[in-house]
């Protein structure tokens, strides 16, 4: 008698939705494996930590919220959700909370 050990893989959950329908989605620059959940549409790489973004700014041109648009290094760097009619954006740096 064959005995099949078929492994098992560790079961992936949106972060967001907490949902087990999610599809391999690329992988990222370091090689790491992304996924995309299929009901609320996150993309996400399994183990990465999300950051919180505490006092988002508003933009100096049309007072409207602005959205993280990118994390370069040390500097965030935020973009006005009235984008592309207003294309202003703000950059800081990231301070470390003890």
């Amino acid at each position: 008698m064959i005995t099949l050990q078929i492994p098992t893989e560790t079961l992936i959950k949106c972060p967001v939705c907490n949902s087990e329908a999610i599809y391999k989605y690329g992988k990222t620059k370091t090689g790491k494996q992304r996924f995309q959940c299929l009901i609320c549409g996150r993309q996400f790489s399994h183990g990465a930590k999300t950051q919180e973004i505490q006092g988002k700014p508003f933009c100096p041109s049309c007072d409207r919220p602005m959205h993280l648009y990118k994390i370069e290094g040390e500097v965030i760097r935020f973009r006005c959700s009235g984008y592309p009619v207003c294309k202003t954006f703000r950059k800081f740096r990231i301070k470390e909370e003890d």
